[in-house]
């Protein structure tokens, strides 16, 4: 779910509306050209409760092999999210960063931020820091296992802010902080922060589905965000729960039935849960994976072979691509071609292509395509 002018989204990704995506780039969607989200460190200065990311004693990649695949990276013309743990606890970023060609991005807890290393990650070409903030003062600290973290963070924001540098808030929504979206996004407004992106809970890592929200409150969170995203000046964007898009629509045609179909037309153009398909993560250790949850399938190594060669050689990326044969709920819905779920949360449930735990939408919302 996008609103607004989109400015951050036109600048840092591949998702334009098609009066604004040049040709080649819709035929490069047709070849799976991925955003990467490449993990480079697991190490972290924090301890957040629902970390993916949790630091091993494997040995990461070393800056000559890093290196190495940014090249790679550039001649398939990607975009690249360089996030951890904390990635800048790596020494070796802004010299990773140099030889980083194509269009690149920051994830960051901010807490290490401050006016100088801002403006090294603007020198560097950064086009974009996303801070996590997963609420206000005590919710936030809480959440990150560190006192202090929320004041660090927004001091970080605030020199991204000041270097010039677009900046956004990712939020993960969980039953710890659902009510913290208004607080974090009044935030966002005081501080001139051009993204407010709220990630829904994908369990791994140290998150399981006992901290996520139940789907009642999760509609009602998105409800709040449709009616807060026309008067937000800045860029509302959810992640990870691809019945955002459809049910985005089905509010919007209450209120302009044109517009809703130009939305459901850019919805087909995004295609629901990108996983394998136009995202693939490179963790820590040089393991490629469908996205950066998704880290107990190694579609193959980056140290041992090209990442080309793994991105389009994996058989699970290949039955991404391919036609989904989906079960449950997601299989009966009339939505399916457009969103299908989020995949390996409904793995992590039990089955790959069954139905996605985290679906909101209500059975007769589902029946009948009123699109088509």
């Amino acid at each position: 779910m996008v609103k607004g002018k989109a400015t951050v989204s036109r600048e840092i990704t591949y998702d334009r509306s098609d009066e604004h995506i040049p040709r080649r780039l819709r035929e490069l969607k047709e070849s799976f050209r991925p955003v990467v989200v490449w993990n480079l460190t697991a190490k972290c200065n924090l301890k957040c409760v629902h970390c993916y990311a949790h630091a091993n004693q494997r040995e990461e990649l070393d800056t000559e092999t890093a290196v190495r695949v940014v090249k790679e990276l550039n001649e398939l013309a990607v975009l690249v999210l360089f996030s951890g743990g904390e990635p800048l606890l790596r020494k070796d970023l802004f010299e990773i960063a140099r030889y980083c060609k194509v269009i690149k991005a920051l994830s960051t807890n901010g807490t290490l931020i401050d006016n100088n290393t801002a403006e090294m990650l603007k020198n560097a070409g950064f086009s974009y820091v996303g801070i996590s903030l997963d609420g206000l003062k005590d919710v936030h600290d809480r959440f990150r296992g560190v006192d202090g973290a929320f004041e660090r963070a927004v001091e970080g924001l605030k020199s991204v802010k000041s270097a010039g540098i677009l900046s956004g808030v990712r939020f993960t929504l969980t039953k710890f902080n659902s009510e913290e979206v208004e607080g974090v996004l009044d935030l966002c407004e005081d501080l001139g922060v051009e993204r407010f992106c709220m990630y829904h809970l994908v369990p791994s890592g140290r998150a399981d589905f006992s901290i996520d929200v139940p789907n009642d409150v999760r509609r009602n969170v998105i409800d709040y965000l449709f009616e807060r995203a026309f008067e937000f000046d800045g860029e509302i964007l959810t992640v990870d729960n691809p019945c955002d898009g459809v049910y985005f629509c089905l509010k919007l045609r209450e209120i302009d039935e044109d517009l809703a179909f130009k939305a459901y037309e850019f919805l087909k153009y995004r295609g629901g849960d990108r996983s394998g398909r136009n995202l693939v993560n490179i963790d820590p250790f040089g393991e490629v994976h469908p996205n950066q949850f998704w880290w107990d399938y190694s579609c193959g190594n980056v140290k041992e072979r090209n990442f080309k060669d793994i991105w389009f050689n994996d058989p699970l990326l290949n039955e991404l691509r391919g036609k989904w044969i989906l079960k449950g709920r997601c299989g009966r819905c009339a939505y399916k071609s457009v969103c299908g779920g989020f995949r390996l949360r409904a793995m992590r449930a039990g089955d790959l292509w069954g139905e996605d735990p985290s679906c909101y939408l209500k059975d007769d919302e589902i029946a009948k395509n009123v699109f088509e």
